[in-house]
């Protein structure tokens, strides 16, 4: 079964009554946002505060539902589970669902992967708006029957697109390649990964997975709001879960318990329970596929995860005292045994004698610097802070040791665990074709708009959309991501210019719409046609936005990025709102 527990406003916080504390650091440097087309490291970061300046007079109802999802291998399953719990559900069957709701609706919906664990989150002033999109999170969650042809859209499609996106990324594609040539026992398992390691997940692993770690008793669902009573947020959130239990979702039936009575929860919810079977990939990768060897050598110590506040806090310093030699790094994501990464890269391959000296000065730099083991409490600024808040005091309360945040932890002293190093050979992963064009489809299982087009004429409505007609509104309508800002400026300045409307380099595009159109909009974003190249697979992002007082349909790592311009007008002039069909371009 799964908790509910509620969290109050004044619940405990760090001294001094800060939620950003010196002593509360980044849960980790390889993050996924998410399910939304909203990556985190993408730069298409979700809105934290879509709820406007209200969150300056209240605070809104939210919940997180925790979830073990630990990371047995680089095949990025746990983060296509992710994905995939946004793909409906026999209780809310629209796979456009989420985006209806993001967009329109007064609530933040959303979700992040990291290695071990997944949060799903809603926000809303609304509490019946709220405890439905409790009801839809859950339904998602426990659902393991897919259409194979969404498993794929979903995989092939959208996750592809956005570990491409990722890819691009100079400091991540260094970061991954150490990654996937690390041999060590403590070498991370990538939770989200890679662009070509998740087309090697099946369909029957990705159920396996879900039956297995999406179960009640792998979920804890953490709730909060200013104005209302415990008990009864709790009531109306086991109320809303139990209707799903009742249709026979694959999962046991939930209880719940305020905070206070809760019982600590054990270590392993958060990590790997070894204990246990584990779900085997029916595909095993090894951990240099498709990388090509290259001449640096990488050399790494693991230390517990406590020290990392006290590391990052000198890591400047120390990076400037290895400019001749070679780059030291901190990778502060936390693997399976609670440790993190101090990378040092060499600048060239070295002789044995060589990797000695250098290890020699860095162990004795490190060793000059006062690193105390410390409480690491989690944050992550690219999420709300009432959602942040939930997480950490659901952190302090499963782990014991961090009941005093600002105090030192027993431990065996930091230069203790800087007597053992590990060697590998780093490589260079080739994650596309630079002479490619951007906007050619790729041939993993992709299906063009004007293919499925006719499928949706069945499609189901969007059911949050649908029970709260009187809530729709353009004035919910969140902001342009902030990758895609200097794309919409031009626009912007040649407003009255109608050629200017599209823009559109490489993948990325935005299509501003005129003000005439502005109260077709409603009508066509609940139309399942309109999320059809994100449902579809088509790109990792879709979306309506503002953009200084301006209203743009965007997209992001779209395959199809050159003939959004005519989509975008014929969705908005010629869009059949009897059929649900849009005249995609052909």
């Amino acid at each position: 079964m799964i908790n509910i527990r509620y969290v109050s406003r004044n619940a405990k916080r760090p001294e001094g009554g800060s939620s950003s504390s010196s002593h509360i650091i980044s849960a980790g440097s390889t993050r996924f946002h998410d399910s939304s087309g909203n990556g985190t490291n993408t730069g298409i970061a979700a809105n934290p505060n879509k709820m406007g300046n209200l969150e300056c007079r209240k605070s809104p109802f939210t919940g997180v539902f925790v979830v073990n999802t630990p990371a047995h291998d680089h095949s990025g399953v746990s983060h296509l589970a992710e994905h995939m719990c946004f793909r409906g559900s026999p209780y809310y069957p629209a796979d456009h669902e989420l985006f209806v709701a993001n967009a329109l609706l007064p609530l933040s919906i959303n979700a992040t992967t990291y290695s071990g664990c997944t949060y799903f989150y809603v926000q809303s002033y609304n509490q019946a708006l709220f405890i439905s999109a409790i009801q839809y999170l859950y339904s998602g969650l426990v659902n393991t029957h897919y259409e194979k042809s969404k498993f794929e859209a979903e995989r092939s499609g959208v996750l592809v697109n956005e570990l491409t996106l990722l890819e691009r990324n100079i400091d991540y594609l260094n970061n991954m390649a150490i990654r996937r040539c690390d041999t060590s026992t403590m070498a991370y398992k990538h939770a989200g990964g890679f662009s070509d390691s998740v087309l090697k997940i099946g369909f029957d692993d990705l159920i396996d997975y879900k039956k297995r770690w999406y179960d009640g008793e792998h979920i804890t669902l953490l709730v909060s709001g200013a104005d209302t009573d415990g008990d009864e947020i709790i009531s109306l959130s086991r109320q809303a879960i139990a209707e799903i239990n009742a249709k026979g979702c694959n999962t046991k039936l939930c209880d719940a318990m305020p905070l206070n009575e809760a019982a600590e929860v054990p270590a392993s919810t958060l990590k790997r329970n070894t204990s246990v079977p584990v779900c085997h990939m029916r595909r095993h990768l090894t951990n240099n596929h498709q990388v090509k060897p290259i001449e640096n050598d990488v050399s790494t110590w693991w230390v517990p995860q406590e020290f990392t506040y006290d590391l990052l806090d000198v890591e400047h310093q120390i990076k400037s005292r290895f400019i001749a030699l070679g780059h030291l790094f901190i990778d502060d994501e936390v693997n399976h045994a609670g440790m993190i990464a101090l990378r040092f890269v060499h600048n060239t391959k070295t002789s044995t004698q060589a990797r000695t000296d250098a290890h020699k000065k860095v162990v004795s730099v490190l060793t000059e610097f006062n690193v105390e083991a410390k409480p690491r409490l989690f944050t992550d600024n690219k999420l709300p802070q009432a959602v942040q808040q939930l997480i950490r005091d659901y952190h302090q309360q499963a782990n014991s040791r961090y009941s005093e945040p600002h105090s030192s932890l027993k431990t065996k002293p930091f230069t203790e665990h800087l007597n053992n190093v590990h060697v590998c050979r780093t490589g260079k992963h080739e994650t596309y074709d630079k002479s490619e064009r951007a906007d050619r489809p790729k041939k993993n299982n992709w299906v063009s708009t004007t293919e499925v087009a006719v499928e949706l004429k069945d499609k189901k409505s969007a059911q949050l959309a649908a029970d709260f007609p009187s809530l729709l509104s353009l004035e919910n309508l969140p902001a342009l991501p902030k990758l895609l800002h200097k794309l919409a400026e031009p626009s912007v300045k040649a407003a009255q210019n109608s050629e200017e409307r599209f823009q559109c380099i490489g993948n990325n595009w935005v299509y501003r719409v005129d003000a005439q159109f502005h109260r077709h909009l409603i009508v066509i974003m609940t139309s399942a046609s309109f999320w059809q190249p994100r449902t579809t697979g088509e790109c990792y992002a879709l979306g309506v936005a503002r953009f200084h007082e301006h209203t743009f349909i965007y997209g992001a790592q779209d395959r199809q990025a050159s003939l959004r311009e005519v989509w975008c007008k014929n969705t908005l002039t010629q869009n059949d709102l009897n059929t649900g069909i849009s005249k995609s371009p052909t």
